[in-house]
């Protein structure tokens, strides 16, 4: 959809986001509750500091292949133990790491799932500023398949196959990508609305 008011500030993309390194930590406070131990046994166990341990733990720092090697043999696994378990976490987005997509939109993305291959839906967060209009568009040209809206806040008038409807909170509309759609929020305050689709619309960087 291309949009015809003001353009609003490029948001960052994957803000809040850290891609640089594994985090193990998770994984390691599982199997040390698993087995009933406390950080200080840990640390006894393997010959690290409490503190060291604990930082492992929240995040906050990563070990080297030494410090994994001892706290896997610590804990009675081995290193690829934490390294599967890690996995998890690319199927899961924490709600308190939202991604917003660098776009030049006065509408706000935000991705709500990590990319992984041959991925066939993206659910989305749009955020429309107060009075957004866009023409009508398919946003789903070329692709024979689906999109899904369900408002979470705000109001959200439309057309689609040259009929009006308006949306309020609650609300959600499943619709063929293959017609155009036209949103405007004719509000005084932001709408937001979940959008899932049958189509990727923004690539992932990670």
């Amino acid at each position: 959809m291309r949009d015809s008011s003001k353009p609003a500030p490029r948001r960052e993309s994957g803000r809040g986001r850290r891609k640089d390194r594994i985090n193990i930590g998770p994984a390691v406070r599982v199997r040390r509750k698993e087995l009933g131990l406390t950080l200080k046994e840990l640390a006894e166990r393997s010959g690290l500091s409490v503190a060291f341990i604990s930082q492992i733990e929240r995040g906050k720092t990563a070990p080297s292949i030494i410090s994994l090697l001892q706290i896997s043999d610590a804990l009675g696994v081995g290193v690829n133990h934490f390294v599967e378990a890690t996995q998890e976490e690319k199927l899961i987005r924490r709600g308190r790491d939202p991604e917003f997509i660098d776009v030049d939109s006065p509408t706000t993305y935000i991705r709500l799932s990590n990319s992984f291959p041959e991925q066939k839906l993206e659910p989305l967060i749009f955020i429309l500023q107060p009075g957004y209009i866009s023409e009508a568009a398919n946003i789903g040209e070329g692709h024979l398949g689906e999109g899904f809206l369900y408002v979470l806040e705000g109001r959200v008038s439309g057309e689609y196959r040259g009929a009006s409807f308006s949306l309020s909170p609650g609300d959600s509309m499943h619709y063929q990508l293959t017609s155009s759609l036209a949103l405007s929020n004719p509000g005084k305050r932001e709408a937001k609305l979940l959008w899932v689709g049958s189509v990727v619309l923004f690539s992932s960087n990670g």
